[in-house]
């Protein structure tokens, strides 16, 4: 079955409700569209291997976009050139908005998802980026160990994250590290999304931050997520502040924190 050119002609804001209303659950209809997907900001971009009934896979087959107001604020930033660190790197997107910006950026991704690091180097290398990323699988934290991670259910690419509970058939124990141990140079943007852990990455960069070595940083709060790990709603902002950065809100669980 064709696939109407509605939602990549439609505003976007317009495009991402009418996909979660109607598309999401029809993304098996349209699978030629799934093994490779253009970029509605950036036609030269391609994506593979994307996941059908995946959220985040069917967006960007369907309408070329994720996290409208977030992709263009990455894109605007990478134009200025320099370090991009995508922590919760999922399968790339991100990482080639911002390596696309500027023939001299660069990016670190970090991911923890097995499955996810095979989508990330394919969609790496295929655009041409390898000798600009760097790709760590692993975990990103608070301190360096072994923690329990749950890779999600198969058909969702984003929904895997660091447990407390162990003893879950489904998790895996993978390496957790600090993003100052890995890091010792200027990151122009910090992008976060690792589903309800986000505080420990920030708080894994408190060198990065004393020495002021991070200008922007963006970041989730899932709360729910939050809660199971013992994180209280705030943390995040609290220990921003304190090493001088302007935290706001840009939607309802997403959060800007920008160096004074």
């Amino acid at each position: 079955m064709r696939l109407p050119n509605i939602l990549r002609q439609l505003p976007p804001f317009i495009a991402e409700r009418i996909f979660y209303r109607y598309y999401n659950q029809r993304q098996h209809l349209y699978p030629e569209w799934f093994r490779r997907a253009r970029l509605r900001l950036n036609p030269a971009l391609e994506m593979q291997d994307l996941v059908i009934g995946d959220v985040i896979s069917g967006q960007i087959a369907l309408g070329g976009l994720y996290e409208y107001d977030l992709t263009r604020r990455i894109q605007s930033y990478s134009k200025h050139g320099g370090l991009f660190v995508d922590v919760g790197a999922n399968i790339g997107y991100f990482t080639l908005i911002w390596l696309a910006g500027n023939p001299s950026n660069r990016a670190i991704a970090v991911e923890a998802s097995a499955a996810n690091q095979n989508r990330i180097e394919t969609n790496i290398s295929a655009n041409g980026f390898a000798n600009r990323c760097s790709l760590f699988k692993k975990a990103a934290g608070h301190r360096e160990q072994k923690v329990a991670f749950d890779p999600g259910p198969e058909e969702q690419t984003g929904w895997g994250g660091i447990c407390v509970d162990s003893r879950s058939d489904t998790s895996d124990h993978i390496d957790m590290i600090r993003l100052d141990s890995i890091i010792q140079e200027k990151v122009a943007v910090m992008k976060i999304d690792v589903e309800g852990a986000d505080t420990w990455v920030i708080k894994g960069c408190e060198n990065l931050f004393r020495s002021r070595l991070v200008d922007i940083v963006y970041f989730e709060q899932n709360i729910q997520r939050m809660s199971s790990l013992g994180i209280k709603n705030g943390e995040a902002q609290e220990f921003l502040t304190s090493f001088g950065f302007k935290c706001e809100p840009i939607s309802n669980d997403e959060w800007m924190a920008r160096l004074k």
